[in-house]
């Protein structure tokens, strides 16, 4: 495929193993992710069974530095961040004057600065419009995308990948609770990891800086080639893709983007405090929630009656942009559109979907009919995002 603006550290490593590609973002951004090694179906398998190995070029990184980055953050970001010590992390929105989102954050405290992890293309804006509102504050924030590099540990058996990996960890991995973090040493290269349970399972992200990147890649697969018993492996996008539908969390840019007030987005409640002090485009989203406010939101959907067995197998897969229907009103105006759809083997191989739905239609238990590969077929609105959890996932 032709060269990226922006190229991974790894794009030989993954080129020399036939990987294909597809490319994310825009602009001077837009990169080449690996979307599969050409085994779907064992790279899936590996993220509910062993562990996978999953580059990250999409995803950015904001440097911020200062005495008074946490109160200022604080000021500024949705979630309430000046509690955070070393080690811990939290979900954030970074909306605009109107309340809209500007960008879906992972805020990480460290001893000597924070970093965020978001969608590459947005960090230099981000550290940008966030910098506009610095007057007095002893605050710096730099767009360090070019000087780090994340790699993705997805499934039950990271932890462990990571300990045979490592040669020194400030905390055990396995000890980690979700949105805690530490630091561990590969190779020679210090390597920061934060936990977020982006596919249900145990997901451990790697930052690196940029020139180390492959040398820790290199050792994570070597390992894995070592101790098959960990069943690890290579994966790209449609592994992550399938799972973390399967686990229900939507993601921005692809399930809600910019033009999204909070309470659309699904996932209010775990990026907006309700009881912190302001920031900005408070005002809106306190309105909206005292009013109980909201026009359309992210659902998840279930499509009724297409599932793969002997008998049927092809079926009728909902894909994004596809149209959504009031039952009996088909061909009238849509009441909503998918944003990101799978087949997923945990439910069976039945087709299961994110969409954008308006009012009241959004309700759980809610029969829709939606347009699947030039068929309607009947689907119903769920009660959670999540289609399915790990069965010891709150034990």
């Amino acid at each position: 495929m032709p060269e990226m603006p922006h190229q991974s550290p790894l794009h030989a490593h993954h080129t020399r193993q036939e990987a294909f590609f597809l490319s994310y973002g825009t602009g001077e951004e837009v990169c080449a992710v690996v979307e599969t090694f050409g085994d779907l179906d064992m790279e899936y398998a590996s993220i509910r069974k062993g562990c996978v190995i999953f580059d990250e070029p999409h995803v950015g990184t904001v440097r911020v530095i200062g005495d008074e980055r946490c109160s200022f953050l604080n000021n500024m970001l949705t979630a309430k961040v000046d509690d955070l010590g070393p080690g811990m992390s939290r979900r954030a929105f970074w909306l605009n004057r109107k309340g809209r989102i500007d960008a879906d954050l992972r805020v990480a405290q460290r001893e000597d600065d924070m970093l965020f992890a978001l969608d590459r293309h947005l960090c230099k804006a981000t550290a940008g419009t966030l910098a506009s509102f610095v007057f007095t504050e002893d605050v710096e924030l730099v767009d360090a995308s070019d000087r780090f590099h994340r790699i993705g540990v997805h499934g039950p058996k990271g932890s462990e990948l990571i300990a045979l990996a490592a040669s020194a960890m400030d905390t055990e991995v396995d000890a980690l609770g979700e949105l805690a973090s530490t630091h561990v040493t590969i190779e020679g290269a210090r390597v920061f990891i934060e936990r977020e349970d982006l596919t249900g399972e145990v997901g451990l992200e790697l930052c690196m800086h940029r020139d180390d990147a492959a040398k820790v890649y290199d050792r994570l697969i070597h390992i894995a080639q070592a101790h098959p018993e960990l069943k690890a492996r290579p994966t790209g996008w449609l592994a992550i893709n399938a799972a973390r539908i399967e686990a229900g969390h939507p993601l921005f840019n692809i399930d809600f983007g910019d033009t999204n007030l909070p309470v659309e987005s699904g996932i209010i409640e775990d990026r907006v405090s309700f009881t912190k002090g302001c920031y900005l485009g408070q005002e809106v989203v306190a309105r909206m929630h005292a009013r109980k406010a909201c026009n359309k939101k992210v659902v998840a959907l279930k499509v009724e009656g297409e599932r793969i067995t002997v008998d049927q197998p092809e079926i009728h897969q909902p894909t994004g942009g596809s149209q959504i229907f009031e039952p009996g009103k088909v061909g009238e105006t849509p009441i909503g559109s998918v944003t990101s759809s799978t087949i997923s083997p945990m439910l069976g191989a039945v087709p299961i979907c994110f969409a954008m739905v308006k009012s009241p239609f959004f309700e759980p238990e809610t029969e829709l009919v939606v347009s699947a590969e030039g068929k309607l077929v009947p689907c119903t609105v769920q009660e959670s995002l999540a289609f399915w959890t790990k069965p010891d996932a709150h034990a």
